[in-house]
């Protein structure tokens, strides 16, 4: 195949990414400006990565056809490649885009710019056989030579780290990508990264990273549209082309590129014209034209062509010595064969793989029955025979029929852990659905299988738990299947009816006294989904430590019980953090669930670091598909945490993006209505969020307990907020019917009684309340956290009359101020301030209510910062009117700072304007950075145009 037009690119133009050559060269002027950053280019093979990095590179976006400008504005560009001349030893990426500086090798230790700091990146830049798996501690040195190397290039000019096919990278050198973003803010360097999204990277953790960090710009390389194509054709045919004939080719390679650049070579070696009959010929002939082409190479050739052609084929870029031991032939040989086939553009640009799978399709096409397994089979003995991961040999076994030989399911067990580990869950499941095809008999690995189907499809996993229910010989199977089985509907929002299995299992337990902890599990589990009840037969959960550590759904069913039921804070907690430390993927229900008990306790720091890593690794495992049953759950779990601290529209965002995830087809789309509702309610928008909640199924009264609660929570405040304050009374108290029935004694989830209490209050008539709210004390002094005692104390002052009143209350603003609930701190101030004011006390009420209009717009309740703000103007203050702007957080004093800063006045400036020391400036910048959440004055422009929120102040991604 010969021509003259390369993968989206021809005679230095780059087609149809004007977009995307924009969003480079806006990255670049902000790095030359010391605003450091990472772009991540993705996409499937053949879509024009590397062509859109050279024309980046070359500076000749500008030339594209009808384009944009683009290019590097001045910046050096180190490049490099990811591929089989670099492997995935330590550092091999790293050595690949320092290459050009003649730092790599036996010399390296000689180079000028290896001096200081910079020496210790040696062991990077010289060795090359070592394959240990990185230690930070061990890696920690070179990890910082690297980045003073990089730092002191930068410093003298602005620098570029372009690197291809990064998908293939290895992990030290992602890990160094990550090491040298956390600190190069303020460096003039950007980072180039182009990876596969047909290919997972070697290693994922790095890659959740980076697409978490601030300063990532993801760019994904749509298919080209008709009017590209046209183009393409256009500059190939050299006349002018029409419409039908370039949709027609769009279509047939389906806004690929690479395969649009090769069908426009060969039908115009063809003869075909650009018109409306070349529409229809290149609609018929699209890829058979490609086979042909190549299937008339191989005629041409001698037939150690074809050989490493099929070899590459089955292989996939990998050494010479490896292709030309399965083509068997010699290395001189392969290095022949790829001569000839980079010369008819068989091979992808600079790669030793073919270009596309149309054309891996043709060359293997040829292959007699039988052939192409035996081809796999080998392939795969001889990786494994050189020491290759187990999930790249593994790769060549999964579509090898029959049933797996000993050896090939020893081998894909070992591919599934390794797969598992690193997060990619459905992954791991398709090789283990190969092992099961090998040992049906297997039930514990038959749950596994369950366990990681779970992550993507739950109905899929309901139905693999229920074959285990079934095949199980052993009571003690079938009780840890019925655990999995039972939280896999709790977390897909399904009903476990009595009739089921689990029920049935729960009952044999209960009639034997050998198995007390499957049992245990089992009734506890079922009793979250509303489908058994307490026993004085069976040990409560919770009562009985257990110092082993248990299976990661039985570690977090107990969790949980023990957390709502029994309240004992520390043993929860210590159930919570054993499921946490466990590996594995940070997903899975077990995970979610835990994150929940921490937050319940008011370890909400760590709770979100968890949280933040599952939405990431969600993220990165939804890329390719169109709904996320994962990622809805993260997002949703994450967003009822996050509400519970006061961060409303974090906790809004995270619940809408968790309806995008879920699509039509989601089996749980409850949650993040609920969590959207409850803020909704908290932004005066009350309407909106009935109606929100009115399209949701109203969970049966036997149904999963957590639903049911949070259902008639969200129904009742939703009630009271439009006025109707005997209808949400109702509904309180059909919660704590709930509630009382069930065993649910957790003061801080779904805290009805205090609602109660409110609602009581506001209806004058408190001596109705007194009852709950002693009830919710006792849960409190039993919970012990600052959330929980701070909300006890603000339901008993809001029934109290009189000083006793004011002395509750005024202990309720100070234990929740220490308590990460802020939306409840504003509550605790304003009825403060609101009571004292009804008192008489206008100056002493001031104070509180000013702190509850600020604090509740920071937290995004705008409903109770207007109505803090009409107490504080009625007690005598003063308070702009708020208009959700972040303007309105600061004072008159911060917003003339902060006028003068963003006139590009330096400090001593402002001081000299305002006539006030510099002391006084920097403080109040410090002030306005702590209200904005910003860490520099580069951002508070941006950060200004954004509506108030609350920045949440966890440690996503801290090193």
């Amino acid at each position: 195949m010969s021509g003259q037009l390369g993968p989206a690119r021809a005679c230095g133009a780059v087609f149809g990414r004007d977009g995307e050559i924009r969003t480079l060269s806006g990255r670049v002027a902000a790095a030359r400006a010391g605003h450091s950053g990472i772009v991540v280019l993705t996409g499937p093979l053949g879509i024009g990565k590397s062509s859109l990095i050279q024309a980046f590179l070359d500076g000749s976006g500008d030339r594209a056809g009808g384009g944009t400008g683009g290019g590097l504005g001045g910046m050096t560009a180190l490049h490099g490649v990811c591929g089989a001349d670099t492997g995935t030893a330590p550092y091999d990426g790293a050595r690949a885009l320092l290459r050009p500086l003649g730092l790599t090798g036996e010399s390296a230790a000689r180079h000028p710019l290896l001096r200081g700091a910079a020496r210790r990146a040696l062991p990077a830049l010289m060795s090359r056989a070592d394959r240990r798996p990185f230690a930070f501690d061990a890696d920690y040195p070179v990890l910082q030579g690297l980045y003073s190397l990089v730092a002191h290039l930068a410093a003298h000019h602005p620098l570029a780290l372009v690197l291809d096919d990064a998908h293939l990278c290895d992990e030290h050198t992602l890990r160094w990508f990550d090491f040298l973003l956390r600190r190069a803010d303020g460096l003039p360097l950007l980072l180039v990264l182009a990876r596969s999204t047909e290919t997972e990277p070697v290693d994922g953790t790095p890659w959740a990273g980076f697409a978490a960090h601030p300063s990532c710009t993801t760019v994904p390389l749509r298919p080209l549209s008709p009017a590209a194509v046209g183009e393409m054709a256009r500059r190939a045919f050299g006349c002018p082309v029409a419409p039908s004939f370039a949709a027609r080719v769009a279509d047939a390679c389906g806004g690929n590129p690479g395969n649009a650049s090769r069908l426009l070579t060969e039908l115009r070696r063809a003869g075909v014209r650009p018109d409306d009959e070349g529409a229809r010929q290149a609609g018929e002939l699209g890829g058979r034209l490609i086979a042909l082409s190549i299937r008339d190479l191989f005629d041409r050739k001698p037939g150690w062509v074809e050989a490493v052609a099929t070899a590459m084929a089955v292989l996939g870029e990998d050494l010479p010595d490896h292709v030309a031991a399965l083509a068997g032939v010699s290395a001189v040989q392969v290095e022949d064969a790829v001569c000839v086939l980079r010369q008819a553009e068989v091979l992808a640009p600079g790669r030793t793989d073919l270009a596309g799978d149309e054309i891996r399709a043709a060359v293997l096409e040829s292959l007699g029955p039988g052939q192409l397994d035996r081809l796999r089979t080998r392939a795969a003995l001889l990786l494994s025979d050189a020491g290759r991961p187990a999930e790249e040999v593994a790769g060549h076994l999964l579509d090898v029929p029959g049933t797996p030989r000993p050896w090939m399911a020893s081998l894909l067990r070992d591919a599934a852990a390794a797969a598992e580990h690193r997060g990619a869950c459905s992954t791991a499941a398709r090789y283990l659905h190969r092992v099961l095809d090998a040992t049906p008999a297997d039930d514990t690995l038959r749950l596994r299988l369950a366990g990681l189907v779970a992550h993507t499809d739950p109905e899929a996993a309901i139905d693999l738990l229920a074959d285990a229910l079934d095949r199980a010989p052993d009571l003690r199977t079938r009780a840890a299947a019925a655990v999995q089985y039972t939280t896999t509907c709790l977390a897909a929002g399904r009903v476990v009816a009595r009739g089921d299995g689990p029920t049935e299992v729960l009952a044999e337990l209960r009639s034997g006294t050998h198995l007390q902890e499957p049992a245990l599990a089992l009734e506890s589990a079922l009793l979250l989904t509303g489908s058994a009840a307490r026993t004085n037969t069976t040990a409560r959960p919770g009562r009985e430590r257990t110092p082993e550590p248990l299976p990661a759904h039985t570690g977090a069913v107990r969790a949980l019980v023990t957390a709502l039921y029994d309240g004992s804070r520390e043993e929860a907690s210590t159930h919570a953090r054993r499921v946490l430390d466990a590996p594995g993927p940070r997903t899975s229900w077990p995970v979610l669930a835990s994150c929940t008990v921490l937050a319940l306790a008011d370890e909400v720091t760590e709770a979100l670091a968890t949280l933040n890593d599952a939405v990431a690794q969600a993220q990165a495992q939804a890329q390719e598909s169109e709904t996320s049953w994962a990622l809805a759950l993260a997002l949703s779990t994450r967003g009822l945490v996050l509400y519970g601290t006061g961060a409303i529209p974090e906790s809004m965002a995270d619940a809408r993006a968790a309806l995008a995830a879920a699509g039509r087809a989601a089996p749980h789309p409850a949650l993040p209505r609920l969590a959207l509702a409850a803020a909704l309610i908290d932004r005066g928008e009350a309407a909106r969020a009935e109606d929100l909640v009115a399209a949701i199924t109203p969970p049966s009264p036997t149904g999963p307990v957590i639903d049911q609660q949070l259902h008639l929570m969200v129904r009742a405040r939703a009630r009271r907020a439009l006025g109707d304050r005997e209808g949400a009374l109702r509904l309180l108290l059909a919660a704590g019917r709930a509630q009382r029935e069930s065993g649910l004694a957790n003061p801080v989830f779904a805290p009805w009684w205090a609602e109660a209490c409110h609602t009581l209050a506001a209806l004058h008539r408190p001596e109705e309340a007194r009852a709950h709210a002693e009830y919710g004390g006792e849960l409190a002094e039993r919970w012990g956290t600052a959330h929980a005692l701070g909300t006890a104390a603000l339901a008993r002052g809001a029934v109290t009359p009189g000083r006793a009143g004011i002395e509750l209350l005024t202990e309720a603003a100070a234990t929740l101020s220490a308590s990460p609930a802020r939306t409840e701190h504003a509550r605790a101030e304003f009825e403060l301030g609101r009571r004292l004011l009804a008192h008489g006390d206008q100056a002493k009420a001031r104070p509180h209510l000013r702190s509850a209009a600020d604090l509740a717009h920071t937290c995004g309740a705008l409903s109770l910062a207007h109505r803090a703000r009409r107490r504080l103007i009625a007690a005598g203050g003063r308070m702009p009117e708020r208009t959700g702007a972040r303007e309105d957080l600061l004072t008159a004093a911060e917003r003339k700072v902060v006028t003068l800063v963003l006139d590009g006045a330096s400090n001593r400036e402002i001081a000299q304007s305002l006539c006030v020391t510099l002391r006084t400036v920097e403080t109040h910048l410090t002030s306005v950075y702590r209200k904005l959440g910003v860490s520099r004055r580069a951002a508070l422009a941006t950060t200004l145009r954004a509506p108030a929120t609350v920045p949440v102040r966890t440690p996503a991604w801290s090193g």
